[in-house]
């Protein structure tokens, strides 16, 4: 009896799910059979089974994803969707947790607007997770260096001064310490 799905991305999807889960020698097994990580019986076999709790794939953007990724293939951990979600929900993501919300530092870099770079520099050096993120990146120059803050000058007040004192304060100073004799 020939079910008549051997042509269908449903069964493309499912037969690379058995085979990574069920067969040693595929390139994938390690990360999935080999960690066990396996098909349940009602789909292990039958694809008619697994197209029938699934339904078919929504659109060709569209792949399969395990909801919990430390649980196997199974109705209700197993969900059709897209590339970006699906990425989002590797183990190998770094996930935070801020303010009791965890999901992938991708995902927080895009919601505060910092570099998931920098947030990753920031949690290396010694961060919190909440400050990591939440804290603004400095604006940059075009040469990738932070563009400098003005202020007043600490001694006479003059405005604009990228550093401690204006020149010709910072002048004045290096004559005084007898750099310029």
């Amino acid at each position: 009896m020939s079910h008549g799905l051997s042509y269908t991305p449903e069964y493309r999807a499912w037969q690379q799910m058995v085979r990574r889960c069920h067969n040693p020698e595929h390139p994938a097994y390690a990360n999935y059979g080999g960690r066990g990580i396996l098909v349940c019986d009602k789909w292990r076999d039958d694809v008619t089974a697994f197209v029938a709790d699934m339904g078919e794939r929504p659109s060709p953007a569209h792949e399969l994803d395990r909801i919990d990724n430390d649980k196997g293939y199974f109705p209700g951990n197993v969900r059709w969707t897209d590339r970006v979600t699906n990425s989002r929900n590797r183990r190998s993501n770094r996930v935070l947790e801020i303010d009791g919300f965890s999901q992938p530092l991708t995902a927080w870099a895009e919601e505060y607007g910092v570099k998931r770079n920098t947030i990753s520099k920031r949690l290396a050096a010694g961060w919190s997770p909440e400050d990591a993120v939440k804290t603004p990146a400095r604006a940059k120059q075009p040469n990738g260096e932070a563009k400098p803050t003005t202020h007043d000058c600490a001694d006479c007040g003059c405005s604009g001064v990228t550093g401690t004192l204006c020149k010709s304060c910072e002048n004045k100073r290096r004559w005084r310490e007898g750099m310029y004799r």
